[in-house]
C-alpha cells in the first residue's frame, strides 16, 4: 500500500447557519479523515480543521467511543467501523452485503488477489466490504475508503453506467491527478465513459496507484439496476497475458454469479 502524505492546511468551504457547531465540526473532522484513509494526526486534524486543540481532543474521544473513528496503524486517527456499517446499510440492500462476502471470499483464493465491492456514495466510490487472501505480496484495501469516481477503470464503469447528472457534475471538475495515467481532460474521460458505458467490466493499470491494477464488473440487481462493482486489485509487474485474461474472467463469473443471486432473492420475495 502507498501512503499518500496529506496537505497540512486545506480550505474549508463555509458552514451553514445552524444551531448545533459540536454537530458541524464532527462532520467537518470525519470528511477531513474520509480524505485520507491512511489516517490524520490530531496535529494535522488541528491544523486542517481550526478546532482548538482540547475541543478537538473531546470530539476524537467521542468519535472513537462510537467507533466512528479508530486509531489508524501508522499512528493518529482513520475512520472507523461504525460508518461502515451504517454507510453499508443505507448504500445497498441487506440481500447484497449478505450475499457478497463468500462470493468474494472464492474469488480472492482462485485469483489469489484482493477483492473489494465498491458502490457509488456522491461523487466517489466508497469501498463497503473486502477479501483479503492473505498473502505477502498483495494489494491491501480498506472498508471505509473513498476514491474520486473519474480515477481509475472501476471507478469510471461505475460513474458510466451512473447518469447523465453525475456525469455533468464529475466533468465539470476540478479533476484530481494522481498518476501520469489518470484521465484529467474532460473530453478524454468522457470518450471513455460512453466507452464503458456499452459493457459491464473494464480493466486498467496505474491511474490511481502506479503499477496498481484492476479488472471489475458490474453487479446489478432488480430490473438491471447496477447495485455496486466487484474489483479485483493486483501489482501488476510480472502478470502475463494470460494472467490478466483469467482475472478479469473470473471477477466476471463472479459478478455476474452474485447479480443472478440478487435477482433471485428479489423474486422470492414476491
Amino acid at each position: 500500500m502507498i501512503h499518500h502524505k496529506p496537505s497540512a492546511k486545506r480550505r474549508q468551504p463555509a458552514r451553514a447557519e445552524t444551531a448545533a457547531p459540536a454537530v458541524e465540526r464532527a462532520i467537518q473532522l470525519l470528511k477531513l479523515l474520509g480524505d485520507q484513509p491512511h489516517g490524520l494526526t490530531g496535529q494535522a486534524l488541528a491544523d486542517a480543521s481550526g478546532i482548538p486543540r482540547a475541543t478537538l481532543f473531546r470530539m476524537l474521544k467521542a468519535l472513537a467511543h462510537h467507533a466512528f473513528i479508530q486509531p489508524a496503524p501508522a499512528g493518529g486517527w482513520q475512520l472507523g467501523p461504525e460508518l461502515a456499517r451504517l454507510a453499508q446499510r443505507a448504500a445497498q440492500p441487506v440481500d447484497l452485503m449478505g450475499a457478497a462476502p463468500p462470493v468474494m471470499h472464492r474469488l480472492a483464493s482462485e485469483v489469489s488477489e484482493t477483492v473489494k465491492l465498491v458502490v457509488i456514495d456522491g461523487a466517489e466510490a466508497l469501498t463497503v466490504l473486502v477479501a483479503d487472501p492473505h498473502l505477502e505480496a498483495r494489494v491491501t484495501a480498506r472498508v471505509g475508503t473513498r476514491v474520486p469516481l473519474h480515477i481509475g477503470g472501476s471507478q469510471r464503469l461505475l460513474l458510466a453506467h451512473a447518469g447523465t447528472p453525475l456525469w455533468r457534475q464529475i466533468l465539470a471538475g476540478p479533476l484530481e491527478r494522481r498518476t501520469a495515467r489518470t484521465l484529467v481532460e474532460p473530453a478524454k474521460l468522457r470518450t471513455s465513459l460512453e466507452q464503458l458505458k456499452r459493457g459491464d467490466s473494464e480493466q486498467s493499470v496505474g491511474e490511481g496507484i502506479d503499477g496498481v491494477g484492476a479488472a471489475s464488473a458490474l453487479v446489478r440487481g432488480a430490473n438491471d439496476r447496477v447495485l455496486g462493482a466487484l474489483v479485483a486489485v493486483y501489482i501488476h509487474a510480472g502478470k502475463s497475458v494470460r494472467q490478466l485474461q483469467h482475472i478479469r474472467a473470473q471477477v466476471e463469473a463472479s459478478a455476474a454469479n452474485l447479480s443472478a443471486m440478487q435477482i433471485e432473492a428479489v423474486h422470492a420475495k414476491h
